[in-house]
């Protein structure tokens, strides 16, 4: 494939590249996820294809190379470090296959920076044309902030939608019961139209826009007030002038069933419900599952862990599975604010559209839980039909009951769920909203032991490039300090010690933002985000929660140490500073021009797959079906390997050329050895149910501590 640097001028190699990393050159596209085989129709088929670059140096210029031609070419507008993305569609005749591949470039006089994406690998079946596939196709013109979609040759349905999970029996409370539906299309034709059917008949409507063959999703909420089985279908319609092309979804059944009781809130209507008395704590304590041992914590310090609403669904992971008797914090992820929002609407519709009934009737700048359903409503062993307060809040009530030392703090913002903290950080009215709507909420939600703030990130490079200024720093200092306030009025009211955390990036870049000297006096920890150095929204290779700075890792700061020491050197004390510890791994398919046996001299392709998430990949899968064991050597073709200057752990397949980054027990126990060193104040990790035990184990492990 394309080897060339310039355009034009002598050939450099992916790897040299991949090293060099100048400052002109923009980071690696990566070709968004499309089908691999493709058949022709009445002699041709469209292909459309689209790209990203996610964060970093801009291009004003981007090619597209099929077997090593260029086919298409089109300008860009540089907008410093933010997102850039291109789409265009290739018209194929010929049966065979054939190799794509984009360059972003940047372009100055003469001379042409540029950085390759991975390789994908298309096939075309069928019967050909009469001529050959053209090697100038008439591309749809992209749009580089906000590409242009590509629309079939001939109308076509729509791709089947699916029901996402949603219970499928509810009660009746008080005469009535609101479910929130919502559905997901993943790949295909798109619909400009949905519509939602109750018993066949019409219930909610609404338009979609289509970008074909992108994902799309929507939701709407549906109340009863009557006992019976309800079948609903979601139809995605394809609408025209003069025909309507629907395709609908599996039936979906619903049964609503009456309360055993008068609907009166589960306190008899006198308010006499107490969570800390009234819940049923028969299957309380649970056991540790899985491999989790249990540990005496002789240290001291701080072992952390975030727990994550939506876990409930597809991992099948509750409360009653956290290894609470292992932990001494539990971050709950996460607590949205109401306001604006655009980050998490471009990301994730469905969220967004869930966020937005949440708010409907609060002011801007109010804290609320996104995911009802989960949070409060959902059954558990042990609830009763009219408790007011059921779900993994009940459930954390009973966690805190039977592991009163650990203490429980909700986590406010997170990657799609950033945005309102930027206004309030600088913004004072908005910030007087917010701090009195979180300190209402940890008043109602008793269970709560302090706020985390996880604001990604001050001073702009987060989920919306949009946002982000000088003023953040000075800004999050300001909000750390009003929330202690009203933290410390708070505990004069209830005779209770409340911690204040933040959620900090592991970058020293980002860390220089913030006024520390102010900040830390006012927190108990800085959770350092110690991962996600590196990623497959590039193809930049590097060890994403690396200890130290190595030549495996050629970005300067992208390093716990780095991080570490830079506070150190602000004056924040050893003692507030948290590592945190990844329980998954970063991955990368498709890497090129590795040499010397070490798959980070290459440069990456397409993000891993099999996941829950493109590029990402629990530990327990990876330790599973790559490792072979927590201490093993590699399975499945795939070597372990161990960076000793970076103090890092990954695992490599060079027959598919595959390469994870991850958190292994040995990499951990030498966070733990860090801690240790220089006198932190403990670990954390994200996630807890992306681990088997075994992380947890080492976090333990690395800290001294003895099994029980």
């Amino acid at each position: 494939m394309f080897k060339q640097a310039v355009k034009g001028g002598s050939g450099i190699s992916l790897l040299l590249l991949a090293a060099s990393i100048q400052a002109a050159t923009p980071n690696a596209p990566v070709i968004s996820w499309m089908p691999t085989d493709y058949t022709l129709q009445n002699g041709s088929v469209q292909v459309p294809l689209r790209w990203d670059m996610w964060w970093g140096s801009n291009g004003n210029k981007w090619y597209l190379h099929k077997n090593d031609s260029v086919v298409y070419e089109a300008a860009l507008t540089p907008n410093g470090q933010n997102a850039q993305s291109g789409s265009t569609s290739l018209s194929f005749t010929q049966p065979g296959s054939y190799q794509l591949q984009v360059s972003l470039c940047d372009v100055s006089g003469s001379t042409e920076h540029c950085a390759q994406s991975g390789i994908t690998t298309i096939t075309i079946s069928g019967t050909g044309g009469s001529k050959p596939d053209p090697v100038e196709p008439d591309p749809v013109d992209p749009d580089p902030v906000d590409p242009d979609p590509v629309e079939p040759v001939n109308p076509a349905a729509p791709a089947k939608p699916t029901f996402a999970w949603s219970e499928n029996s509810v009660t009746l409370n008080g005469g009535s019961v609101s479910l929130n539906l919502a559905w997901n299309m993943w790949w295909g034709n798109n619909g400009n139209l949905w519509q939602l059917k109750q018993n066949g008949t019409v219930v909610h409507s609404a338009s979609l826009s289509s970008a074909t063959p992108a994902a799309q999703s929507g939701s709407t909420s549906v109340s009863f007030n009557s006992t019976g089985s309800y079948n609903f279908v979601v139809s995605l319609c394809q609408q025209s002038s003069d025909a309507l092309l629907c395709t609908d979804s599996d039936v979906k059944t619903v049964s609503v069933v009456a309360g055993s009781g008068g609907g009166d809130g589960g306190d008899g209507g006198d308010g006499s419900f107490d969570p800390w008395t009234d819940l049923d704590m028969t299957a309380w304590p649970h056991p540790l599952k899985q491999n989790n041992v249990a540990f005496n914590n002789t240290s001291g310090k701080k072992v952390g862990a975030y727990f994550v609403e939506w876990g409930i669904y597809g991992r099948a992971f509750h409360a009653a599975d956290i290894p609470a008797q292992n932990l001494t914090h539990i971050y709950y992820g996460f607590i949205p604010v109401c306001g604006p929002n655009e980050g998490l609407r471009q990301a994730n519709p469905e969220g967004y559209a869930a966020l937005n009934s949440q708010c409907s009737g609060k002011p801007d700048y109010s804290v609320v839980v996104h995911d009802k359903f989960a949070a409060l409503e959902k059954g558990y062993p042990g609830d009763v039909w009219d408790q007011p307060i059921r779900g993994i809040f009940a459930e954390l009530y009973r966690l805190k009951q039977a592991h009163p030392h650990v203490k429980i703090l909700p986590s406010v913002g997170g990657w799609t769920l950033s945005d309102p903290l930027y206004d309030v950080g600088t913004n004072a009215a908005a910030r007087a909203v917010f701090i009195d709507s979180i300190i209402d909420f940890i008043r109602t939600y008793d269970f709560f032991d302090g706020i985390d703030i996880d604001w990604e990130f001050p001073g702009g490079g987060g989920a919306n490039p949009a946002l982000g200024s000088a003023q953040d720093g000075a800004g999050f200092a300001t909000l750390m300090r009003e929330l202690r306030q009203a933290l410390d009025a708070l505990s004069a009211e209830t005779g209770r010690d409340y911690e204040l955390a933040a959620a900090m990036s592991g970058g020293v870049e980002k860390l220089s933002v913030v006024d520390w000297e102010d900040a830390h006096q006012h927190m108990d920890y800085i959770n350092l985000m110690t991962y996600d150095y590196y990623g497959a929204w590039n193809g930049v290779l590097g060890h994403q929660t690396g200890l130290y700075p190595s030549p495996n890792s050629p970005i300067s700061g992208f390093s716990a140490h780095e991080a570490v020491q830079y506070l150190l050197n602000r004056g924040v004390p050893a003692g507030k500073i948290a590592l945190g510890a990844a329980m998954y791994g970063r991955g990368w398919q498709n890497v090129a021009g590795a040499t010397g046996g070490n798959p980070f001299t290459g440069t990456g392709g397409d993000g891993i797959t099999g996941g829950w998430e493109r590029g990402i990949m629990d530990y327990k899968q990876i330790e599973a079906d790559f490792m072979g064991g927590p201490e093993a050597s590699g399975v499945n073709g795939f070597t372990v390997g161990w960076d000793d200057t970076a103090k890092a752990s990954y695992v490599w397949n060079p027959a598919s050329n595959t390469l994870i980054s991850i958190d292994t027990k040995r990499s951990v126990r030498e966070k733990g050895a860090y801690i240790l060193q220089h006198q932190l104040g403990g670990i954390f990790a994200w996630e807890i149910d992306a681990d088997n035990g075994h992380i947890l184990n080492a976090m333990h492990e690395g800290l001294g501590h003895t099994q029980q």
